[in-house]
Formats: structure tokens, sequence, C-alpha cells
């Protein structure tokens, strides 16, 4: 091919892939969730269900990225132990106005739950987001906790009659990459 339509060639892909005109002036990215953009490595530490006094901690790693400005997909790899490694996904839309945290989660029994916006924080230092749901006539507590190195999400269930129990949390630092 020579370099003429090689060039023309080009031209015409890149004007295939380039983002049109009105796109220019999309909204920037709701910043608490850019935060949670890339790799992470760490672990899930969570109340072992058959055995509620035992905690039990997984290797995970965590990879977001935003696929609207105001939500984040992110796909979880647990080490479950020898040979068995587990995955998930999950997206976040976060409805700033609404105060609303909407969880879309799940690809073989997808599920959607929605979150009621208690706290959200967001600065060159980090950001911080509680939310929360009531369940079982109790409420989960979840405070997401992001710096530009570290990501700490934990989950407490608050039941009628019973004390605070903390349910999981995630302690990630973020890939060097």
């Amino acid at each position: 091919m020579n370099k003429r339509r090689f060039l023309s060639a080009c031209g015409a892909f890149g004007g295939l892939v380039a983002a049109p005109a009105w796109a220019l002036y999309d909204p920037p990215p709701d910043a608490l969730l850019a935060a949670g953009v890339g790799a992470w490595r760490g672990t899930l530490t969570y109340r072992d269900y058959q055995n509620p006094d035992r905690m039990v901690t997984l290797a995970t790693r965590v990879s977001g990225a935003l696929i609207s400005p105001d939500e984040l997909a992110l796909y979880y790899v647990y080490d479950d132990g020898p040979g068995k490694t587990v995955y998930s996904y999950e997206r976040l839309r976060l409805d700033v106005a609404a105060k609303r945290l909407t969880s879309l989660s799940g690809v073989s029994k997808p599920g959607s739950t929605d979150y009621t916006v208690t706290l959200l924080e967001a600065g060159a230092q980090g950001a911080q987001l509680n939310y929360e749901r009531r369940v079982d006539g109790g409420v989960d507590h979840f405070e997401w906790r992001l710096t530009p190195r570290t990501w700490l999400l934990t989950k407490r269930e608050v039941r009628s009659g019973r004390d605070d129990v903390v349910r999981s949390r995630y302690e990630f630092t973020r890939d060097a990459g």
C-alpha cells in the first residue's frame, strides 16, 4: 500500500473512532467514583456464614473503571483457597441529587439494590461515602473511604436488640502497576 492510501485509510478509521463534538461537553466524572478507577490489591475479611464467631480472610483484587460520569464498574477476583478462584462483578451508580447509590451486581444471578447516601465528601486527600439500607428489621451501614493509595469498605449490620456487628471489610492498596 502506498503512503497516500495508508494515510487516507488511517484518516477514515480515525473519523470512525473520534468522539463526536457534542461528547466534548459531557460532564466530568463524579470525584468519588473517579477515585476508585484503577487496579487494587488487598483482602476481604468477612464473618463466616457457617460459624458467625469466625472471621475469614481472602486475598482479593479489584479493578475499577468509569462507564459514565456517575457509574463505576468493579471487577473482583477472590483467591478462595487452593485452586479456587471466585469472580464478581458490580456496577455502582451514584445519584448525588437524590442521595441514592444503586448497586447492580452479578451476572449469573443479577440483582439491584438501592441505598440511601448519608455522607459524601471528596477532595484532593481522598473521599468518603457512607450509605445504608433497611433490611430484616434493622439497617446495613456501609462506610467507603478512598485515598490516592488506599480503599476501605466496611459493612456493619445493626439489628434490633443486638450489638452492632461488622459483617465484612475490604482493605485495598492501589497496584503500583
